[in-house]
């Protein structure tokens, strides 16, 4: 019985063992616990995810906007005041900043920020996992990207002297310290990101005739390019292209101590137009911007507020239409369209470089009478001329000398007169010669060569120029001081008062602005520029004036943006300068 019963048990062992009805339940409840536990462990990493990446997103921002050269707040408020506006906590936010800086102008900024967070966890506590932490970094650099530069530079007289140390002639070392100053910015600056103007000044500066049409300048004359500025203009750095602007008159500045009244072409002229001398705007070929450099000339007196209001005015945003007007002829680069940028942009700075050798002397602008229209000379050009002649209704004590009063007419040399009422006394040795001799002829007469002619009176010649010829078109052939010696002054009967009469005249004509109403105009300007955020450096080279070395001091924008060099130092302060602004690694 007992062996009948073991047999029972071993065969439903043997059934049960082979019996798989349930199987799929016990299946089923171990994948639905494995499910379960892999669900809850995705549920706390989903969570950690989607935490980690709300806070890395706001602190991505954060240091974003911390990195930013146009930011006011500091990198840490920043950061600090982005993560508290998106409703995190700040508190274990730790934040390193590094800054590149040229002079006290920031140029480049790294903004780094890391934060340690955990969140609990839900089924990793079975695990012996309460929490699950989470390191958070982020780090964002923003530099200068482009870069304005303006080269304003001193080509004076003075430049074609002997430096001070004896080392060579001063413009010749300008010429090869500001080509390498070219070479050293451009040469590993990504394309189209540096821009260089040169702009030369002397009493002027030739804005050239290309650059000068795309602004509203008056078109009394087309011999020159230069323009006349007022005292307000130099409390703006713009010159804007459609408010008019005064052309410079075309006249020569003769020396005041000798006018040479017997020269009518003695003296320089007030706007130069030797090749050498006119503004190169925006350029980044170091080639064309060295040979320019090249064809500097030295020659005339020192406007340097005039020269930096041009170089300023090339850096600013009011000069993009004439920029972009340059681009459409092919005359500037395109990929500076849109330059000058505004003022504080994001990732620009703007480069004022001023470089003299003196200090400002007085500048001539001719008053609004004698600049454009009609003027009261005549001119001939038959017999050996030209001859000049003036209208001249004379006065008490005002006549050409010969004793007749009331005549219409004076003339500083006279033509040949054939017909009508002319008297045609060509008295042999004064016909044709210059009238500064004053010495008498065989009738005593001290204007021999000053023939007067009643105003009825008419030239026969096909070589009388008829009508008045223009101021602009006096001023081309005869300097000012020629008109007011022999044109005005040697009207008078007395000749002790030719020379008084002469300044007379001469103050009638020409406004003369001096050093230290320039010297202020420059101050104004650099104010304006330091306003604007632009980097100024200023070189001073054998400068020996203390007040033009302080104004220079006062203009850049830190001491140390300032060089008082000697000779070929200018060599040195050119290669700092070159060194700082290659400091913002604009390469490929």
């Amino acid at each position: 019985m007992l062996k009948d019963a073991l047999t029972w048990l071993s065969g439903r062992l043997f059934a049960f063992r082979r019996d798989e009805n349930g199987a799929i339940l016990l299946l089923s409840l171990m994948l639905f616990v494995g499910m379960v536990v892999f669900g809850g462990l995705a549920v706390d990493l989903a969570n950690h995810e989607r935490t980690r990446t709300t806070f890395q997103t706001h602190l991505d921002n954060a240091v974003l906007a911390a990195a930013s050269l146009s930011q006011a707040l500091t990198p840490e408020e920043t950061v600090m005041s982005y993560m508290t506006s998106a409703g995190l906590d700040a508190s274990g936010v730790e934040v390193e900043t590094s800054t590149e800086t040229i002079g006290n102008i920031v140029v480049g900024r790294t903004v780094y920020a890391s934060m340690d967070e955990s969140i609990g966890t839900y089924f990793f506590r079975f695990f012996n996992y309460d929490t699950l932490d989470m390191k958070i970094e982020s780090q964002a650099t923003e530099r200068v990207e482009d870069i304005e530069i303006s080269l304003v530079l001193d080509v004076s007289g003075s430049m074609g002297w002997w430096s001070s140390d004896g080392s060579g002639i001063k413009i010749n070392a300008l010429k090869t310290a500001a080509s390498d100053f070219v070479d050293a910015v451009l040469s590993e600056a990504e394309e189209g990101r540096v821009s260089i103007s040169i702009i030369p000044y002397a009493q002027k500066v030739n804005v050239g005739a290309d650059l000068l049409r795309q602004y509203n300048a008056t078109q009394e004359h087309s011999y020159s390019n230069c323009v006349d500025f007022s005292s307000q203009d130099f409390n703006s750095l713009a010159v804007y292209p459609e408010t008019q602007i005064q052309r410079t008159g075309h006249f020569r500045n003769s020396n005041r101590s000798y006018p040479n009244q017997g020269n009518k072409t003695y003296g320089n002229w007030v706007c130069r137009t030797d090749p050498g001398f006119k503004i190169t705007p925006l350029s980044s070929s170091a080639t064309d911007l060295k040979a320019d450099i090249q064809n500097l000339y030295p020659d005339g007196t020192t406007s340097i507020e005039i020269g930096a209001k041009w170089g300023l005015a090339l850096l600013d945003p009011s000069a993009q239409e004439p920029v972009s007007a340059l681009v459409s002829e092919g005359l500037v680069h395109p990929a500076f369209r849109g330059r000058p940028h505004p003022h504080n942009a994001d990732n620009n700075m703007k480069v004022l470089i001023i470089m003299t050798d003196g200090e400002n002397t007085e500048e001539q602008q001719l008053r609004p009478g004698y600049i454009a229209g009609e003027s009261d000379v005549f001119k001939y050009t038959g017999n050996g001329g030209p001859y000049y002649n003036v209208l001249s209704n004379e006065r008490y004590g005002a006549d050409d000398g010969d004793g007749r009063p009331g005549e219409e007419y004076f003339y500083a040399s006279y033509p040949e007169v054939s017909s009508g009422r002319g008297r045609g006394r060509g008295r042999g040795r004064g016909r044709g010669r210059d009238n500064n001799h004053t010495e008498g002829n065989e009738d005593g007469d001290p204007f021999w060569n000053n023939d007067p002619l009643d105003s009825n009176e008419q030239f026969s010649s096909e070589n009388y120029i008829g009508g008045n010829l223009t101021w602009a078109e006096v001023w081309a052939e005869m300097s000012p001081f020629y008109y007011a010696y022999n044109m005005r002054a040697r009207q008078l009967n007395n000749s002790n008062h030719w020379y008084y009469s002469m300044w007379a005249q001469w103050n009638d004509m020409i406004v003369e602005i001096g050093s230290a109403e320039k010297d202020t105009r420059l101050r104004a300007l650099c104010n304006e520029a330091h306003q604007a955020g632009i980097v100024t450096y200023t070189i001073g080279m054998d400068v020996t004036k203390s007040n033009s070395l302080e104004i220079l001091k006062d203009c850049a924008s830190t001491e140390a943006h300032y060089f008082d060099v000697k000779g070929m130092e200018i060599q040195a302060a050119f290669d700092m300068i070159a060194a700082s602004i290659s400091m913002l690694r604009l390469t490929k």
